[in-house]
């Protein structure tokens, strides 16, 4: 599961160049990083996925882009545009997850490109996991017995019966 926000932005300083970089955080299995994208990055971004998919509305370039209203403007486009993205019903793995700093390992999981934030600890407890049809199958391959299915089992399978009802 992948899920990001952003929930800032700043203003940079560099090389003589004067920029907005939006803050992303990005949750993936239960850990977080943080990257920091320009507008035009975002642009780039949306050029590719257009070409493959659907996109949402994309937040349109202004004239005041120093304008506090304005970039704040835009930073809660961004985030509905890449929220968006994700929901859909494609999500185009290759440029959006190397957008994010996140790939998508051969067995099915999440992982970052980039460092975790040192300080984030998993935000969920693991689930009890059932095959298809796991009531129907009876294949189990330990000597001890399996009282989750068992009591599952009982509960949907038990014999009827009518002295109960009067």
């Amino acid at each position: 599961m992948i899920r990001l926000s952003i929930p800032g932005h700043r203003k940079v300083e560099d090389n003589h160049e004067h920029y907005t970089a939006f803050q992303i955080e990005v949750w993936v299995s239960g850990k977080t990083h943080r990257i920091e994208k320009r507008y035009s990055e975002f642009e780039e971004l949306h050029k590719q996925l257009k070409k493959i998919i659907p996109t949402p509305e994309f937040p349109p370039k202004k004239v005041l882009k120093w304008n506090s209203r304005v970039i704040e403007n835009r930073r809660q486009g961004l985030q509905v545009y890449l929220q968006g993205v994700l929901q859909g019903e494609i999500v185009p793995k290759g440029p959006l997850f190397k957008f994010l700093g996140v790939s998508f390992s051969s067995s099915g999981s999440f992982e970052s490109l980039t460092e975790f934030h040192h300080n984030q600890t998993v935000t969920h407890q693991a689930m009890i996991g059932f095959p298809k049809d796991a009531f129907l199958q009876d294949s189990y391959r330990s000597s001890l017995p399996d009282i989750v299915a068992d009591g599952v089992n009982l509960g949907l399978y038990s014999p009827y019966d009518e002295s109960m009802l009067r």
